[in-house]
């Protein structure tokens, strides 16, 4: 049995649903159910992937007998076998949030850090930089502090102040304080998680001018209130009016959102193909190609666009 990681960009916004709401949002995201952060389950990708591997970029060279036996088969009948794939839901990383400085920031938490932490263990590493204790400046002061890189945009002018090693971070109609005693973790991090995502150093070096590590409560609270909500409406085509009724409301994942999960890769279970788990797992992981495809809901509006890679991790098993 192979683990691995893949990492996954919003390209657009994303809606996978759950259904009706019980609020006033109609149609809500999913959600974590523990952290109520925004995840895209494994449900929603396995379809897509196994079309993609198929029918797509990536299906010439592939023996198709191979991908049945990694997929699992097209109908059921009398030579249904279990797919060899398992894909964990991708769980939120970093949320992208509007900013008064630097237009927006790539804003992880320490429980967002602690998963990823968690997931590239299960890869057997053991080497990560340390999580930022984060809280409010001090008991008199109501702000809870940000952790950013030296060369962060996100501060005013992008610059260090000398006024008590701190200076202002907003972000939507929040008010932070930037804790420049740990900018140097935020850098680390950056360091890190750039390469997961993006492949050239400029699109790299962006990314780490505008991370930001923020309290677990302010992120929880972004995840619940900057999410994008839209109205829709019904058309009637004999009156070319709006139909009785039908307005509702819908969230969206924004775009530049980012995701990591874990996938296992387990032996074939085809009769017809004696495929070990290395072998299987070889066809996802070879030369780190990025897939681009769409899911959830909504893809003939232009939602649900997204770049996935899978990654083997240095010591993974």
């Amino acid at each position: 049995m192979k683990n691995f990681m893949f990492s996954m960009r919003a390209l657009s916004s994303v809606h996978c649903g759950v259904g009706s709401g019980a609020n006033d949002i109609d149609l809500p995201t999913a959600r974590h159910p523990v952290s109520g952060h925004p995840v895209v389950p494994g449900s929603s990708l396995k379809g897509v992937l196994k079309d993609e591997f198929k029918s797509g970029q990536f299906a010439v060279g592939v023996e198709p007998i191979k991908l049945d036996a990694l997929f699992g088969a097209d109908s059921s009948g009398d030579n249904e076998f279990a797919s060899a794939i398992s894909l964990g839901d991708a769980q939120l990383l970093a949320l992208p949030v509007r900013s008064y400085f630097g237009t927006f920031a790539y804003l992880a938490s320490p429980f967002t850090l602690q998963m990823f932490k968690n997931q590239r263990e299960r890869l057997g590493e053991t080497t990560f930089p340390a999580i930022p204790i984060i809280g409010k400046s001090d008991p008199k002061n109501p702000y809870y502090k940000v952790v950013v890189s030296p060369d962060s945009v996100l501060r005013e002018n992008g610059t260090q102040t000398n006024v008590l090693l701190e200076a202002n971070v907003l972000l939507e109609e929040l008010d932070l304080i930037a804790d420049l005693t740990q900018e140097e973790l935020a850098s680390r991090w950056a360091e890190l998680l750039a390469p997961l995502f993006w492949d050239d150093a400029e699109s790299q070096g962006y990314f780490k001018q505008k991370f930001a590590i923020v309290e677990d409560n302010v992120l929880n609270f972004l995840c619940e209130t900057a999410l994008p909500v839209e109205a829709h409406i019904a058309i009637d085509e004999q009156t070319g009016t709006v139909k009785p009724g039908a307005l509702w409301y819908q969230e969206s994942i924004p775009s530049e959102t980012l995701f990591t999960g874990i996938v296992t890769v387990d032996r074939s279970f085809h009769a017809g193909c004696k495929a070990s788990a290395e072998d299987l797992a070889s066809i996802l992981v070879e030369g780190n190609k990025p897939l681009h495809f769409q899911i959830g809901g909504k893809s003939t509006t232009g939602k649900g666009f997204v770049r996935l890679v899978f990654k083997a991790a240095q010591g993974g098993k």
